[in-house]
């Protein structure tokens, strides 16, 4: 059973763990492998000034990902997933799509009729993933100088 556990700073390790599981998304979104406590701490800092909610999930007694997302975003009043990662190794067996299940169910009790998130553009798989789960894109924007496909799923 996937659940959700609230990610603070004192988890930063765990959170490290999952995102150094995943080399190739890093270079992706941040120009380097791995990530160290000093990015950790920024993304939380930056997370608690824009009122993202930051998850661990959690799968029986592991921590297998990390999502982040926001209820309104400022910009389009909507609900945005800004941060959906799966740690390597429980990768490629239905758990992404079992937390995703979840989280939509949970932002679904808020009431909202979409879900948004962007992905990297260079990011085929990612966006072949979220293709999957009903997301359809609907505009592309330069973020922190990278392109990336925004997609929207009507819940």
């Amino acid at each position: 059973m996937i659940r959700f556990e609230i990610n603070h700073m004192g988890q930063w390790e765990v959170e490290q763990g999952i995102m150094n599981s995943n080399p190739a998304y890093n270079r992706l979104s941040k120009d380097k492998e791995t990530v160290e406590y000093d990015d950790i701490y920024s993304e939380h800092t930056e997370a608690v000034k824009r009122g993202i909610i930051r998850l661990l999930i959690i799968k029986d007694s592991e921590y297998i990902g990390l999502v982040d997302y926001t209820l309104n975003n400022p910009k389009d009043r909507t609900p945005w997933i800004s941060l959906f990662v799966i740690h390597k190794r429980f990768q490629g067996a239905g758990h992404s799509k079992a937390a995703h299940e979840q989280l939509e169910h949970l932002i679904r009790n808020e009431s909202p009729t979409k879900l948004r998130l962007a992905v990297h553009k260079e990011n085929d798989l990612g966006i072949r993933f979220w293709k999957k789960l009903g997301y359809e894109p609907f505009k592309e924007v330069v973020y922190e100088g990278r392109l990336h496909c925004c997609m929207e799923k009507i819940l």
